[in-house]
């Protein structure tokens, strides 16, 4: 109806009333009937500077777009796609380095996948700087489109990979691929600063965990009949259609009305400052967050270091096959994005509705289950050496899913306190920094953790993460008052 010019039936009752991925369905659906919008059925929200009709439609009746509660949705939605493809690769990539390199290299395989991961560490750093500048000016459609051609070119290229050389190319393209960013900086952009803003960037953790347990969980079991590159040609293909679900989104997002916060009262009279700079953008988010982006730096090179090296121990040590390792990772996930989804809120509140609480108490206790697998996995203390091989796996499981529960909590509470104190229309290059934060974590830590690894052994190298967070545990207590504006809400 919607390419033949042929108006469709309005949907009413029901339908209106489902939640959550539904409301992208049904913006799918819904086409204008007698010149009115079809955010009377979807929108809750009607948007600033338009006017309410009788009907109480928010929104222009041409105006053709999603209401604000259904873009974020269908942001959701695009974030499962995105975790999906990717995640389908994660499990395979060290054997298809062992594939590329011999076998019988062990130790060269191992730093051929370090340094494959700091390479791509590289090509992230420079990308989020762009995408998040691009999100500020052109919009959330533009970025997710962009977004999603680059994933398809990356694995296009990965289904095609027969030497190290194509392999690293494939990993080019994903100077533009950044799905979790766009999806970020939309999300903040659509939802009030405070506890509402913390709970919808937690449950788009949880979108991410959606595609993070599908994705290895399956891409284990296609590499564990030995095609390494079905899960590539899968993706590709899901990717573009995932450009085009992203032409749905709006050239530029609306935040919804709030009445509990002047900043996002204004924030429609804000419009990007289309002529100033990168750089002097990026000197005012710095000064304004700069402490919070050195934290989530810091944290971010311990978590980078134990991350990579936990293939390589699961691999190697514990005697991971491609599908046990692939049904690994989505457990992590899933547990993960189930404790960020639906006990973030309720942790917050405990502890005062206050995310700098929720940063200073997950850091702490970051740094205490880092230790407790130091010691659990020294060889000299053999506290698990007489135990059974199933035993030390399920023990090291255990602790690995434990961190993964605040380690997500972690990078959720301070991207949520820092988009509170910058300008609305800076938050694309704020949280494309903190994404260059992230990947500048990933150029030398995997090589640095994986040497650790290999010459020093696993209860060194997980001593060494635990104390990177001690540290910034001291300083978030010695500094966050000194360096961050005062709190005036409850919940901010």
């Amino acid at each position: 109806a919607l390419s033949t010019g042929v108006r469709a039936r309005r949907f009413s009752g029901p339908l209106c009333r489902f939640s959550s991925f539904s409301g992208v369905i049904t913006g799918f659906l819904v086409v204008e009937d007698e010149g009115v919008g079809p955010s009377a059925c979807l929108d809750p929200w009607p948007r600033r500077g338009m006017s309410v009709d009788a009907k109480g439609d928010g929104g222009s009746a041409s105006s053709g777009h999603l209401s604000p509660k259904s873009q974020v949705h269908l942001v959701y939605f695009l974030v499962v796609l995105y975790a999906v493809c990717y995640q389908l690769q994660s499990p395979l990539e060290p054997f298809l380095v062992d594939s590329l390199v011999g076998k019988d290299k062990s130790s060269e395989s191992t730093a051929s996948y370090a340094r494959l991961q700091s390479f791509f560490g590289v090509i992230q750093m420079v990308g989020s700087l762009s995408i998040g500048n691009l999100l500020d000016r052109w919009g959330a459609r533009a970025g997710f489109v962009i977004n999603f051609i680059a994933c398809a070119a990356s694995y296009a290229l990965l289904a095609n990979t027969s030497s190290l050389t194509i392999l690293y190319l494939s990993k080019v393209p994903g100077v533009a691929m950044a799905g979790f960013l766009c999806a970020q900086t939309t999300v903040s952009q659509l939802t009030p600063s405070g506890e509402e803003r913390v709970i919808a960037l937690g449950r788009l953790t949880t979108a991410y965990t959606v595609g993070g347990v599908v994705g290895p969980y399956t891409g284990g079991l296609l590499g564990a009949k030995g095609d390494y590159f079905l899960s590539a040609k899968i993706a590709a293909v899901v990717s573009l259609f995932a450009a085009a679900l992203s032409m749905l989104l709006p050239v530029a997002s609306s935040a919804p009305p709030s009445a509990t916060s002047a900043t996002t009262a204004s924030v429609t009279e804000k419009t990007p400052k289309e002529g100033q700079p990168w750089s002097e953008r990026a000197a005012v988010v710095f000064k304004l967050a700069g402490f919070l982006i050195m934290v989530k730096l810091v944290s971010s090179t311990a978590n980078s270091m134990s991350s990579s090296a936990q293939s390589v121990i699961l691999k190697n040590d514990l005697g991971f096959t491609e599908a046990d390792l692939g049904f690994f990772m989505s457990s992590q996930f899933a547990f993960g994005g189930f404790a960020n989804g639906f006990l973030l809120a309720p942790v917050t509140k405990l502890m005062g509705g206050n995310s700098r609480a929720v940063v200073s108490n997950c850091v702490l206790t970051m740094a205490l289950g880092y230790y407790a697998q130091a010691v659990l996995r020294s060889e000299s203390l053999g506290i698990l050496s007489a135990m059974p091989a199933m035993f030390q796996t399920y023990t090291f499981m255990g602790l690995a899913m434990f961190l993964s529960i605040f380690q997500y909590s972690l990078g959720t509470s301070i991207t949520a306190e820092s988009t509170k104190i910058v300008p609305e229309d800076m938050k694309g290059t704020l949280i494309g920094m903190e994404h260059c934060i992230f990947s500048a974590a990933r150029i030398l830590t995997p090589t640095i953790g994986i040497s650790i690894l290999n010459n020093a052994g696993v209860s060194v190298l997980y001593a060494t993460c635990a104390s990177i967070f001690l540290s910034v545990a001291g300083a978030w207590v010695a500094l966050a008052g000194r360096f961050l504006p005062p709190q005036h809400e409850k919940g901010s």
